[in-house]
């Protein structure tokens, strides 16, 4: 199976809309990749690229060693299932699942016991005869899947194919989707907005916004050291806490971060620390996760946050206390660089299998403006480890475990980001 390369690849529409702006993006042989991002943001653009369903305007597009940016979508070896199946309605699911094989040229008879065998597979013998009307939504979505896969494709992408579904039959065709991946051992491009797909089917994840890469790591990575604080921000229910504060350097070259009337200090063994020792008086982002924040009656600990309970929230399995302060709340989607603008030196092709362009070398964009608090509330969230008595408005504090912050610029980016393993 080959893997995928985009290189710096570009969408425009209308000569004017750019929609994947300078994208470059490897998945392995075999490997299961997960774009993510929010609606809007190129995921579908990139993924329909990559099937030949729309011309790239800049960049090229590699399968393995072959260039495939003037491949016909036939001969890509692709197969695409699309968020609402797209099955013939006039044919049965047995006929629907035969379609590729029958235009491949495979005998009729063949073709209907590979069929049959594949809709055993996905649960869906007992309606093989039925018409796509006559089926739930997800029997629908195994249909599809079922013909996607029954030529056995080198490169399987998926268009967000659970989203019309209900909560049960996702997991339950989740779990199914990753299990034939790894049977087929297919070169798998993803598409989703929910970040419970991504982290339970992907090897890696790609975080998507504004037709870029926000960031690209497994799951483990993006979540516990996410590159921007629009990452951090996308990962994760609820959402992290991300509060503007204010680095002040102390006589004893300690770093305390100010929220204002509040603060909290950083250990002094930690590498940013001495990153931040150098920039008394800037201004960052501090992303702190509710389960990094234990309500406290007492002031053992150096580091607390304080505020009233304003509201407590049951998740079935979790308690949140949300806390009214005096912090300044960054909204995540805000932050970070402004959407992209079309660039005069990149022009669309008069055709759609012209030879893709180079654009030259731009400027890079200019530095986006300061993060200002944004949050319709300054509430604090805090994940409770077991119910509480507390009721609003008490006086609450939070104690903040230090080694868990994440720290970000005021554009956005990583303080003292580590580099990942490719």
């Amino acid at each position: 199976m080959p893997g995928i390369r985009l290189d710096s690849v570009s969408k425009v529409y209308d000569g004017d809309h750019l929609a994947v702006d300078e994208l470059s993006l490897e998945v392995a042989d075999g490997e299961f990749m997960v774009l993510l991002g929010p609606s809007g943001c190129g995921k579908s653009t990139v993924l329909r690229m990559i099937a030949g369903l729309e011309p790239i305007t800049a960049g090229d597009l590699w399968f393995g060693r072959t260039h495939a940016n003037r491949l016909q979508p036939k001969d890509r070896g692709v197969a695409m299932v699309f968020e609402n199946g797209a099955l013939y309605p006039n044919r049965t699911v047995r006929e629907n699942i035969m379609f590729p094989l029958l235009v491949a040229g495979e005998e009729p008879a063949e073709a209907s016991v590979k069929a049959a065998e594949l809709a055993r597979i996905l649960g869906i013998e007992n309606a093989i005869d039925q018409l796509p009307w006559t089926l739930s939504g997800g029997q629908r979505q195994r249909v599809a899947i079922g013909r996607a896969i029954v030529r056995r494709p080198e490169i399987f992408l998926m268009d967000e194919p659970l989203s019309n579904l209900d909560a049960t039959m996702r997991t339950e065709l989740r779990q199914e989707i990753g299990a034939m991946s790894k049977d087929l051992k297919a070169t798998t491009v993803y598409v989703t907005h929910d970040h419970v797909e991504a982290f339970t089917l992907a090897d890696r994840i790609a975080i998507m916004r504004n037709g870029r890469i926000e960031d690209a790591g497994t799951p483990e990575q993006v979540y516990a050291d996410p590159g921007t604080a629009f990452v951090a921000g996308f990962l994760g229910t609820p959402r992290i806490n991300l509060i503007s504060a204010v680095v002040r350097v102390t006589a004893h070259h300690r770093v305390a971060l100010d929220f204002g009337t509040q603060s909290i200090s950083l250990p002094p063994v930690d590498r940013r620390s001495l990153i931040l020792s150098h920039h008394d008086g800037a201004t960052v982002i501090v992303g702190i996760r509710p389960d990094a924040l234990t309500l406290t009656p007492t002031t053992e600990t150096d580091n607390w946050l304080t505020g009233r309970l304003r509201a407590l929230e049951f998740h079935g399995n979790q308690w949140f206390a949300f806390i009214e302060s005096d912090l300044n709340l960054v909204n995540p989607d805000l932050v970070g660089q402004p959407p992209p603008t079309l660039p005069t030196t990149l022009v669309a092709p008069p055709t759609p299998h012209r030879r893709s362009l180079r654009s030259p070398r731009r400027p890079q964009p200019p530095e986006p403006p300061p993060c200002t608090p944004t949050h319709r509330r300054s509430d604090l969230i805090v994940q409770l480890d077991a119910p509480t008595s507390l009721r609003p408005p008490t006086p609450i504090r939070a104690a903040v475990d230090p080694t868990r912050l994440h720290l970000f610029t005021q554009s956005g980016h990583q303080v003292a980001r580590r580099p990942r393993k490719p």
